[in-house]
């Protein structure tokens, strides 16, 4: 069965549901914003029970044991530079064999993105 919508509504039905439909919603928004103002004595109401006065035992943090951070040795690192050498000259598409690897410095990581 399917019902059709045969005629129209008055001016002065569509605003009394207009009214009618503002109103329940601000009605509605007043009873929530009343019950949210009540949320103040919520804390009030658990200070106010008397507390179990628990001993407690200061805690003491566990000793730290600091890891000595190996340094690495920088003068043999004849592998590094020779996959660096290599990845210059795959760049450049010469042969590695001009190419002298003074100094290698870490780049920042900001810069690889």
């Amino acid at each position: 069965m399917m019902l059709v919508a045969t005629g129209t509504i008055s001016a002065g039905k569509a605003l009394m549901n207009t009214l009618i439909g503002m109103g329940t919603v601000f009605l509605v928004l007043i009873f929530i914003s009343f019950i949210i103002s009540l949320f103040k004595y919520i804390n009030q109401a658990d200070a106010k029970k008397p507390t179990a006065e628990i001993k407690t035992t200061p805690i003491v943090p566990a000793p730290v044991i600091e890891e000595a951070e190996e340094e690495e040795e920088l003068v043999d690192d004849t592998e590094l530079v020779a996959v660096i050498t290599a990845a210059i000259a795959a760049y450049a598409g010469t042969s590695s064999e001009g190419f002298q690897v003074r100094s290698i410095k870490r780049a920042a990581k900001s810069a690889w993105k």
